[in-house]
């Protein structure tokens, strides 16, 4: 996600849970994500840049926290339940040559996985996939119809799914 302001400032307010845009309730759908499924405690959005094909976010949905040691021991493994389910169905979907899992929380302070399916033919293989400027990273968007099927192979991959 690239937001316009990123100052300090806006992180500390952000931080404090003020105007978080990661705060429920969140849009279904808006210029950065379309909602793929609600989980237990989170929830999964299809992220728009799909430079990496499959790039998903798992945002908490509970409360606003920043980082996982905030959440009680039971939300923090309800939260990787979710984490471990969301994972598996991109895999299943997309079906990568690797895939990452980071919290990072520095551009948005709300807690948040970046689900990032890897494949040996993506840019950045055999390294991460940020940069240290948010400007240089590439953001690439897929033709509507390509989205939307990417959208609805992982819904219909949450519908069909077996309990953990």
């Amino acid at each position: 996600m690239r937001l316009a302001d990123n100052s300090t400032s806006r992180w500390d307010l952000w931080a404090k849970g003020r105007d978080c845009p990661f705060d429920q309730p969140r849009p279904v759908s808006n210029e950065y994500w379309d909602l793929v499924a609600p989980l237990s405690i989170s929830s999964l959005y299809l992220a728009k840049n799909q430079t990496y094909y499959g790039q998903c976010l798992l945002i908490f949905d509970a409360w606003h926290a920043i980082r996982p040691e905030q959440l009680p021991l039971k939300e923090w493994r309800t939260f990787s339940d979710d984490l471990f389910a969301a994972q598996n169905i991109i895999s299943r979907t997309v079906m990568p040559d690797h895939i990452n899992l980071a919290t990072l929380g520095n551009v948005i302070p709300h807690l948040h996985w970046h689900i990032t399916p890897r494949y040996k033919s993506d840019p950045r293989w055999g390294a991460p996939i940020w940069t240290s400027n948010l400007d240089d990273m590439k953001d690439v968007r897929l033709p509507d119809e390509g989205r939307l099927a990417l959208l609805n192979r992982l819904k219909s991959g949450f519908s069909e799914r077996s309990p953990l």
